[in-house]
């Protein structure tokens, strides 16, 4: 479970400054302080990680120095390398903004600089292809991270694959909660992630920070009760007409 009442050393910036990231980097930095305060439980402990989606690696090299010490810790993580919905949408005059054709190679160049990148398990895929498949192999993990695809659906397919997969007092963290990169409110992470909070209650705890929303998987502490009363055993009809 979550502790953020013990003290961690850090080197400043833990040497960020060997890294080169061309997007990415920023929007770690603004977070950085609650992975570093949240995760001060996890140094030094086997821990089997997940990271769904990770761009240039600017996540994923946080871990690999900070969450990998063990000598039996593990990071698996899941990119198809060809960027999101957003990604896709964002023409500008010079072409690709993102540089999407040496996005992997970014990567690698990054993560390579890592002492841990031997713990590193890269799954070059689409989140639904790489989750179906770990959850085949019956892997199990003590931390995920989701943040690959920004498109509602999309969080919430990863978020039911991936709890399946993450073990009682592990922490799955979802980035992007506060993200509105559309106007349109079924697209944006938010309304997958309540959705999925709302559906996984019994079994969860959470907590917000700056932008995302970390959540403790629990043993089930809401039993479910029988309805005993027939009459009330089937929802009303609702009003549709903003699906048709």
């Amino acid at each position: 479970m979550l502790d953020s009442s013990s003290t961690v050393s850090c080197s400043p910036d833990q040497e960020r400054g060997r890294f080169s990231f061309q997007h990415g980097c920023e929007w770690f930095d603004m977070i950085r302080s609650d992975w570093e305060e949240l995760t001060v439980s996890l140094r030094g402990k086997k821990l089997r990680i997940l990271e769904v989606g990770v761009f240039e690696g600017a996540s994923t090299t946080w871990i690999l120095d900070n969450l990998m010490s063990h000598p039996e810790s593990s990071l698996t993580a899941i990119d198809s390398f060809a960027g999101g919905m957003e990604h896709q949408e964002t023409p500008t005059a010079d072409g690709d903004q993102y540089k999407l054709e040496s996005l992997e190679s970014r990567f690698w160049s990054n993560v390579s600089k890592c002492t841990h990148v031997t713990k590193l398990r890269m799954i070059k895929a689409l989140s639904d292809d790489a989750l179906m498949a770990l959850r085949q192999e019956r892997a199990e993990f003590d931390f995920i991270y989701i943040d690959a695809s920004h498109v509602a659906v999309d969080v919430l397919h990863d978020a039911v694959l991936c709890w399946r997969m993450l073990q009682v007092q592990g922490t799955m963290v979802f980035d992007d909660y506060t993200w509105k990169g559309y106007n349109e409110e079924s697209y944006n992470p938010r309304v997958a992630i309540l959705s999925f909070l709302k559906c996984a209650a019994p079994e969860l705890k959470a907590r917000e920070t700056q932008s995302q929303m970390w959540v403790t998987k629990v043993p089930n502490r809401i039993a479910a009760t029988k309805n005993p009363d027939p009459d009330l055993m089937y929802w009303d009809k609702c009003d549709l007409t903003e699906y048709q």
